[in-house]
């Protein structure tokens, strides 16, 4: 239990001073401050006053990568063991820094589903994975050192249903080229995956009560994966006020990630990515703001793992969030609750039958949000760790 708590519940605009009860992983009760009675068997964590928060949300990371100017190359020289074993210290990373809850888009070896299955069995500490292994994406397309590769209609429900056997959590799929990934050969706003192509995986996903996110920043690629039943669109770098009305109607998901582009523009990523990276800032914060302005739920991912994006970089996004024009309290809503919504998962709150995941954060975090990324105590699955 975790008393004496100014409690931010996720959603709302204020802090109240509840005890909140935690019993078999999950949130039992809040009640008035102080008036919880711990037994002898009680574990209890004594807030003083401070706020508490659920455990934060970071809706894109590569636990495999190293977060380098070349995580793929260091991915290629270390190999499947070491990539393991760096993918479940990243995990221990994040979780140690609050990050309670991870989907991770894409891992070579379909890594990072097996570090999700050790999470939940106790194996090792990390956060809740929703992992989508390798991606179900064409052939030569975006990221090829992690795409289970698919060409056609019939190859891309094939290719859901093995990600779906192998235990994915979340389909992930390209519909444009990107920044980092392939020196040669891969423009930013090309499509990849046809419109068919896109509608098909996505039919099949959901048949299988999977959700489905895109790597999408041109145009094309964007609206094709919207009008196709994307779930989340990742990056959404080149939209129209046409495109940001059909998701708002939609309910289609934003996941912008403007910290990494900011990142590898000011060179902490390779040369060639640096170049694609410059154009693409300066269209990028243009489009978040417009799809905000039409009502576009817009959640928090940072592409943790990128170039020059270390295991976490929460704190950066929350930034980068607020800097596009979020109030506080969305940034904060960014990275918990509606997070929590768009993955399907019951995080990113704290009301009776969530999980037990909590922050305990000095100051106020609903007008300062980017203090979320810093706690001062963190509970995961109902267990107190360590902050670090």
């Amino acid at each position: 239990m975790v008393r004496h708590a100014q409690v931010w519940d996720g959603e709302s605009t204020d802090l109240r001073a509840h005890d909140v009860l935690c019993e078999d992983g999950l949130v039992r009760s809040l009640e008035p401050a102080g008036s919880i009675r711990p037994g002898p068997q009680d574990t209890v964590l004594e807030a003083d006053g401070a706020a508490l928060l659920p455990g934060l949300v970071d809706a894109h990371v590569h636990l495999v990568w190293s977060g380098g100017s070349d995580p793929a190359a260091v991915v290629d020289e270390d190999g499947e063991q070491l990539t393991a074993i760096r993918a479940a210290a990243n995990a221990g990373a994040h979780v140690r820094a609050g990050v309670t809850t991870v989907a991770d888009l894409g891992s070579n070896w379909d890594v990072a589903i097996s570090v999700a299955r050790a999470a939940e069995r106790g194996h090792l500490v990390g956060p809740r994975i929703l992992a989508a292994g390798r991606t179900v994406a064409m052939t030569g397309g975006h990221d090829p050192f992690w795409v289970n590769p698919c060409d056609g209609v019939d190859a891309v429900v094939r290719g859901v249903r093995q990600q779906a056997f192998l235990g994915a959590g979340i389909i992930k799929t390209a519909a444009t080229g990107g920044v980092y990934g392939r020196a040669e050969g891969e423009e930013v706003g090309a499509g990849e995956l046809t419109y068919e192509e896109l509608a098909a995986l996505t039919h099949e996903a959901h048949r299988r009560g999977l959700k489905v996110t895109a790597h999408a920043l041109g145009t094309e690629g964007i609206r094709d994966a919207v009008r196709a039943g994307v779930d989340i669109i990742q990056h959404g770098v080149f939209l129209t006020e046409e495109i940001v009305a059909d998701m708002a109607e939609r309910g289609t998901v934003l996941s912008p990630t403007l910290a990494v582009y900011r990142s590898i523009a000011e060179g902490g990523g390779p040369a060639y990515a640096a170049a694609k990276a410059t154009e693409v800032v300066r269209a990028h914060a243009d489009s978040v703001r417009m799809a905000l302005a039409a009502g576009v739920p817009v959640i928090a991912g940072t592409d943790a793992g990128s170039p020059g994006m270390p295991h976490p970089s929460l704190a950066a996004e929350l930034a980068c969030l607020q800097d596009v024009g979020l109030g506080p309290v969305d940034v904060l809503r960014a990275a918990t609750s509606a997070s929590g919504d768009a993955l399907s998962r019951p995080v990113g709150r704290i009301v009776p039958g969530t999980v037990a995941d909590l922050l305990v954060v000095a100051g106020d975090p609903l007008a300062d949000p980017v203090a979320a990324a810093s706690p001062t105590a963190v509970v995961s699955r109902q267990r107190v760790l360590t902050p670090g």
